[in-house]
């Protein structure tokens, strides 16, 4: 549960960024952000337990959309960025980008190869005789939807994820990602 609620977090953080960070990431960049984060995280579960987050994902993605909106009224998380470097608009840009990079370092080609399991479960279905027509259909219809969005997801760029990699570990704490 609390895994679907931390990648919900940062996969709406990528689509609620309005604000492009142009450089490229650095070592620094992603240090910030994983301090931050580790300062951040207690008050995003804690909104997340107050709001009753059932761990689905319509229910997580609407409370991480509330809890990002109303990051701007709070003082104390303000405090936390300027610590590390950011305000709320860079944080929000460097997060999206660090998020992103982590995103395909973990689940891309080098990684846990998302695209290449949907590509084989579409397979799979295909040739599974005992699903009716109709179903498949639907079932694939599915499956192409959500690659499409996972290749928004893993279309960081290649200098982003060189720079990443050696945080891999930290991150995948701060995302509770586990092998």
């Amino acid at each position: 549960m609390k895994l679907v609620r931390v990648a919900g977090f940062f996969i709406m953080m990528l689509f609620i960024s309005s604000t492009a960070w142009c450089s490229g990431l650095t070592a620094k960049d992603v240090q910030g952000f994983i301090a931050s984060m580790q300062e951040l995280k207690p008050y995003f579960d804690q909104y997340a337990e107050e709001s009753g987050d059932d761990g689905d994902a319509s229910s997580t993605a609407q409370i991480v959309t509330d809890w990002a909106q109303g990051l701007k009224e709070q003082r104390d998380v303000e405090a936390i960025l300027g610590k590390h470097g950011f305000d709320l608009n860079t944080w929000a840009a460097v997060s999206q980008q660090v998020t992103q990079a982590y995103m395909a370092v973990r689940l891309g080609k080098d990684g846990q190869d998302v695209m290449g399991q949907m590509q084989q479960s579409i397979a799979e279905i295909e040739s599974n005789k005992e699903i009716p027509a109709e179903y498949k259909s639907q079932m694939i219809a599915q499956m192409q939807t959500s690659m499409a969005e996972m290749e928004k997801v893993l279309a960081a760029s290649p200098e982003d994820q060189v720079t990443v990699k050696p945080f891999v570990s930290e991150l995948d704490a701060i995302f509770e990602m586990q092998e």
